[in-house]
């Protein structure tokens, strides 16, 4: 899980509410990236490695944004 380290440090850094907002606002950020036409993440092999990444954020946000760092 590529995105989890970011996430982590973030945790560490700024804290639980502030790393959830930082992924919410990244999610929406990557999704127009891949919906944009002039983007380059709508391109091979960029746009996959956008959707992953969402993908994990999503997770996240329904099951570790939850859980309090040890």
């Amino acid at each position: 899980m590529s995105e989890q380290r970011r996430i982590e440090f973030l945790i560490g850094r700024d804290g639980l509410p502030q790393a959830t907002e930082w992924v919410r606002r990244t999610m929406l950020i990557y999704r127009r990236a891949v919906l944009n036409r002039g983007h380059f993440a709508r391109t091979h092999p960029y746009r996959h490695r956008f959707i992953i990444a969402y993908l994990e954020f999503k997770r996240w946000l329904r099951t570790g944004s939850t859980a309090r760092p040890s």
